[in-house]
């Protein structure tokens, strides 16, 4: 399976492993790095592992999700034989950023 991250998700992560490379250290970078990388393969291998996103129902899309630490989530569609993934959260914002992102 082919995993597709739109531009919004990679800014995201990006934005978020800069935020943790400058507040919280190399190792705790790193250690968000890995579970990124380690969610992603997983939903590659078993994509329909993640929960329906409960923020997106009602959607033409079933978008899922699949949590990442204490505060992210990966959002992200299924669309062939590709993973589209949708956005990277920050769980602590305000729900309706989420719909209004995705």
């Amino acid at each position: 399976m082919l995993v597709n991250y739109n531009k919004k998700a990679a800014r995201q992560i990006s934005s978020t492993v800069d935020y943790y490379l400058s507040h919280f250290g190399k190792q705790a970078t790193i250690n968000l790095a890995h579970e990124i990388d380690e969610k992603v393969k997983m939903l590659r291998k078993y994509p329909e592992i993640g929960f329906p996103e409960p923020l997106l129902t009602g959607r033409s899309i079933l978008y899922r999700a699949t949590i990442v630490g204490r505060y992210h989530k990966i959002v992200y569609y299924q669309k062939g034989n590709t993973l589209r993934i949708a956005a990277f959260w920050d769980m602590r914002m305000s729900p309706s950023n989420l719909q209004k992102m995705v």
